[in-house]
C-alpha cells in the first residue's frame, strides 16, 4: 500500500511539472505576442499624433525650439498614455491570469491565484523600454520634418 501511494504521488508530481512547464510556455508566448502588439500600438498612436500635428510642429520649429523640446513636447503625451496602459494592463492582465489558470489547471489540482510582483515590474520595464525604442525613431522623423513644407500644406 505504501508503494502504490509513492507511485501515485510520483504521478501526480509529474502531472503538476508537466502543467507548469506548459504554462511556462503560454507565458512566453503571451509575453512576446503582448510585447509586439505593444510595440505597434505606441508606434501608431506617436504616428498619428506626429502626422495630425505637423503644422504646428513646423511653427515650434520655427519658433526656436530645439528638436529634443519638439520630441518631448510630443512624447509627453504619449508617455502619459503608455502610463495609463501599463496600470489598466495590470488589471486586465490579473484578469487574463485568473481566466488562463482555470482554463487549464485539471480539476483535480489546485493553483494558487498568486502573482509575483516582479511580473509587473517585468511586464512595465518591457513596456516603457519598447516606448523609449519609439521616441527615438520618432526623435529622428521629427527632425526631418520640412518646416516650409509642413507650413504651406493646406489643411
Amino acid at each position: 500500500l505504501v508503494g502504490s501511494e509513492m507511485c501515485i504521488r510520483d504521478r501526480a508530481y509529474a502531472s503538476m511539472d508537466a502543467l507548469l512547464a506548459n504554462l511556462n510556455l503560454v507565458i512566453i508566448v503571451i509575453t512576446l505576442i503582448s510585447s509586439v502588439l505593444a510595440s505597434v500600438v505606441l508606434y501608431n498612436i506617436t504616428d498619428i499624433n506626429v502626422s495630425e500635428r505637423k503644422r504646428e510642429l513646423a511653427t515650434i520649429k520655427v519658433l526656436g525650439f530645439y528638436p529634443k523640446e519638439v520630441t518631448s513636447y510630443i512624447y509627453r503625451e504619449i508617455f502619459i498614455l503608455t502610463i495609463l496602459g501599463i496600470i489598466f494592463g495590470f488589471g486586465l492582465g490579473y484578469l487574463m491570469f485568473r481566466y488562463i489558470i482555470d482554463l487549464v489547471a485539471p480539476r483535480n489540482i489546485m493553483l494558487a491565484y498568486k502573482l509575483h510582483p516582479m511580473s509587473f515590474v517585468v511586464s512595465a520595464t518591457i513596456t516603457l523600454i519598447l516606448s523609449i525604442i519609439i521616441l527615438v525613431y520618432v526623435h529622428k522623423k521629427l527632425k526631418k520634418i520640412d518646416m516650409a513644407e509642413a507650413m504651406s500644406s493646406g489643411e
